[in-house]
């Protein structure tokens, strides 16, 4: 059944409302820009975790800039995980896709979302 990325947001949000609908749109958007940033061919868009989520972060950055971190917390996105759960929540209803091998997991762990979002605000102190 072919639906737009509208409907398949709805169809999560009915499940789980961990994450508001602006969050999806947005990942859908940082998936988009990380795949033409990375100049992945058309036939094999496919990224890992880790460039999904690095990517995410850095398209956070340049639409959001100093209030990328708020925006996120006002999405409840707080960790590296979330980003993971974003994706798979995506992927259960069929917008995303995943190669073998891919696991949710592979989103744990990573960099923390402050960290690399303040990074570019940050002073140093000498």
């Amino acid at each position: 059944m072919a639906y737009s990325f509208e409907d398949a947001v709805e169809q999560i949000l009915q499940k789980n409302e961990d994450y508001p609908a602006d969050a999806y749109f947005f990942i859908r958007a940082a998936l988009d820009a990380t795949v033409e940033k990375c100049r992945k061919p058309a036939e094999n868009p496919h990224l890992s975790a880790e460039e999904l989520y690095f990517g995410f972060c850095a398209y956070a950055l340049e639409e959001y800039g100093p209030l990328a971190l708020a925006v996120m917390e006002q999405w409840n996105i707080a960790t590296s995980s979330d980003v993971g759960n974003l994706v798979y929540n995506l992927i259960e209803v069929g917008v995303f896709g995943k190669q073998d091998g891919d696991r949710r997991d592979q989103f744990d762990n990573l960099t923390p979302i402050p960290v690399l979002l303040n990074a570019p605000y940050e002073t140093i102190n000498e």
